[in-house]
């Protein structure tokens, strides 16, 4: 199977669904921006195909509440990424017409976030991934991946953003070239979770690398990188790595054996760990099928299959260790399945066990979470993306 179809095919299950821009994993680093210092309303999107769902959250009943009608925005395509502008002014759709070529197309939303039709622009985006739009929603960065044979090169392209109508220009000149790598192809990770840089992954036979490299914040171009991390590459490792605001964690796993995690400083190779969270710390840190950390960086989300729950977990870097905070969510069915809404007030969770969304409340002074009462029924084939609107 040729790698475009496996992205494609792989992109959907992100973000609890649709790919926001969350970069990798989920929630990458770039959805660790601050709590808004006006008060905003809390939208989410559910995607089953092209039709669009629009749903106003109410953040103190946890309640869905839908806002007009579905609007089907692309009809007779496959949608490949579903993007939110930072203040849901503007969506942006990566998706493919009955003849597999990709295309990019931006939607104005109205004061509910309803998207409007028809597109105020659509561009051909060939060989085009994962769009990842900046907080500050000046510019935008997607990858462009060419393959010959086994062989991928990766490029970084830059987009900038016209604040009024969300038009997309691209810049005109690539911002770096990576490859060709016959294993994987380079990728997005995200931005720091001040916006000041963007991590890009690349996978070579030596193994899978971390670079950092700093952005404009005048015209969003990228300067040159520095190697933040590389995760080992051992015989029969399986290593995933998860960048925070504060911290860095390597999830060490292989088959038939017993899984740690290593917490990093936030610094360009680390010499060393600041700590490792075994079994003897915390079960879930040896069991955790996937790994994600909160917006604000202090909380662990932890995927045990052994317990069928997503335990949240505190970091704490004075004692050096991962607490349990009592607080938990019933296993997705997805992985990682959740998503929090851009203020991190919120979790969102496909539950396996009712195929249904759920929203739940979430305190980052405690790690407590509060569960609404009324999920949202999802249908198989449908993604969510939640925004913000202020």
């Amino acid at each position: 199977m040729k790698w475009h179809r496996i992205l494609s095919a792989f992109l959907p299950l992100l973000c609890g669904g649709i790919l926001s821009s969350c970069g990798t994993s989920s929630q990458s680093a770039s959805s660790s921006n601050p709590t808004p210092s006006v008060l905003s309303s809390q939208i989410l999107y559910t995607v089953n195909n092209s039709t669009v769902s629009t749903y106003n959250v109410d953040v103190n009943a946890l309640t869905f509440t839908p806002v007009e009608q579905p609007v089907n925005l692309i009809p007779n395509s496959s949608l490949v990424q579903f993007v939110p502008a930072p203040h849901d002014d503007f969506l942006y759709l990566l998706w493919a017409d009955s003849a597999s070529q990709q295309h990019l197309s931006v939607f104005a939303t109205d004061s509910s976030g309803v998207p409007q039709m028809p597109a105020v622009q659509t561009v051909d985006a060939p060989s085009l991934y994962q769009f990842n739009i900046h907080r500050s929603a000046h510019f935008a960065y997607m990858m462009q991946v060419d393959s010959s044979g086994n062989q991928y090169v990766s490029t970084l392209r830059l987009f900038q953003v016209n604040a009024n109508d969300g038009k997309l220009r691209e810049y005109p000149q690539a911002q770096g070239a990576y490859g060709p790598y016959s294993v994987w192809p380079a990728s997005l990770y995200g931005f720091s979770a001040d916006g000041t840089q963007i991590y890009i992954s690349q996978q070579n036979s030596q193994g899978t690398f971390y670079d950092q490299r700093p952005l404009n914040a005048g015209n969003g171009t990228v300067g040159a990188g520095v190697v933040l991390y590389q995760l080992g590459n051992a015989a029969g490792a399986n290593d995933t790595l998860v960048i925070g605001a504060q911290v860095m964690i390597d999830e060490h796993a292989a088959p038939g054996m017993t899984g740690y995690l290593d917490i990093f400083p936030l610094i360009p190779r680390p010499r060393h760990h600041l700590f490792r969270c075994t079994a003897a710390m915390l079960v879930p840190c040896a069991t955790a099928t996937n790994v994600q950390l909160s917006p604000v960086g202090k909380y662990l989300f932890l995927t045990d299959p052994s317990t069928q729950q997503i335990h949240v977990a505190r970091i704490h870097l004075t004692a050096m260790n991962v607490r349990d905070t009592g607080n938990s969510i019933p296993m997705t069915a997805q992985t990682p399945g959740f998503a929090f809404s851009p203020d991190g007030a919120l979790v969102y969770a496909l539950l396996a066990g009712d195929s249904s969304l759920h929203v739940y409340s979430f305190d980052s002074s405690s790690g407590q979470l509060v569960g609404g009462s009324v999920p949202l029924p999802m249908v198989n084939s449908s993604g969510f993306a939640p925004a913000s609107r202020q």
